[in-house]
């Protein structure tokens, strides 16, 4: 084996072992038949293109056959990765109850919203997951219900006080269910396909709030939004490889967008003034164009392959 083919393996190795099996030797010939006979390694061109189709191979998007499948594929990481954003901002209650029991003892709270919200957005998740919209889709419309009705459980004649509620405009708790509600009513008519790997969301989910949600545990206070921010380079960055993610990416950023907007509309029309830095609001507005365009021009790249 010359060295040229022992580094042609390596980068080979990027793609997934099903993929090897079938496609390796197939390529490894092409590869060397038109490397010139004098080269002992790969360029770097050759290289970036082995290591950029093997890792889209892993994310399977080169199995996506038309820009129909692309976006339903998007969507529906969107609202996984929605039901995954809201279970962040309602798991501080949770945490923190539990974590009262262990150290006060039991204590009866004057509401359970705090529980039964965070319940319906884990079932909505495992639903959207395995690939049960419908189940998906009850429990993201029951989650905007009930985040409703705890808003003005103390007067239900104040329909508009969900408005209100919203703290700062930053991550309101409502925006993720409703966007994911609205998603997963869309997946309803698209063409089923095979779900992979569905225990992956849940565990990510599991893992993002402990990591991302201000509670007792970390102290954060701004994560969500920041982890918003770091997503969404991310996704810009990997856009390449796979051009679902700055879709993702900038659904998630709807959530400020929106609660920004609700809290400035609520504002101007009480009278008051605002609060909110315009600073943050073109910060966020900019980020939401970039990773937009990158969303956009992957995509038409990915749909002529």
């Amino acid at each position: 084996m010359t060295e040229l083919e022992r580094r042609y393996r390596w980068l080979l190795r990027a793609y997934p072992r099903a993929y090897r099996q079938y496609r390796a030797d197939e390529m490894l010939e092409t590869l060397l038949a038109t490397a010139d006979d004098e080269r002992r390694r790969p360029s770097l061109r050759e290289a970036a293109a082995l290591v950029v189709g093997g890792l889209r191979a892993r994310t399977g998007v080169d199995r996506l056959g038309s820009r129909s499948a692309l976006g339903h594929s998007a969507l529906r990481l969107s609202a996984l990765s929605l039901l995954v954003y809201g279970m962040t901002l309602w798991a501080g209650g949770p945490i923190s109850f539990l974590v009262t029991m262990l150290s006060e003892g039991p204590y009866k709270p004057d509401t359970w919203w705090f529980i039964v919200i965070p319940a319906l957005l884990t079932i909505a998740l495992f639903a959207a997951a395995w690939g049960s919209y419908r189940l998906a889709s009850a429990a993201a419309i029951l989650t905007l219900v009930a985040h409703h009705w705890s808003a003005n459980w103390w007067d239900q004649t104040s329909w508009f006080w969900s408005i209100h509620s919203l703290q700062h405009a930053i991550v309101p708790k409502s925006w993720p269910a409703l966007l994911a509600s609205l998603a997963l009513l869309r997946l309803l008519r698209a063409p089923r396909t095979p779900v992979t790997k569905p225990w992956a969301w849940p565990v990510l989910g599991a893992l993002a709030v402990v990591a991302l949600t201000p509670s007792p545990i970390n102290g954060w206070s701004d994560a969500p939004l920041m982890s918003l921010y770091a997503f969404a380079a991310l996704a810009v960055i990997t856009a390449p490889i796979d051009a679902r993610m700055p879709i993702v990416a900038t659904v998630l950023l709807l959530v400020p967008a929106l609660a920004q907007a609700t809290y400035q509309l609520y504002f101007k029309q009480a009278g008051w003034e605002l609060g909110t830095s315009i600073t943050t609001i073109l910060i966020l507005a900019a980020v939401m164009v970039i990773t937009l365009a990158a969303g956009t021009i992957a995509g038409r790249r990915q749909a002529r392959m």
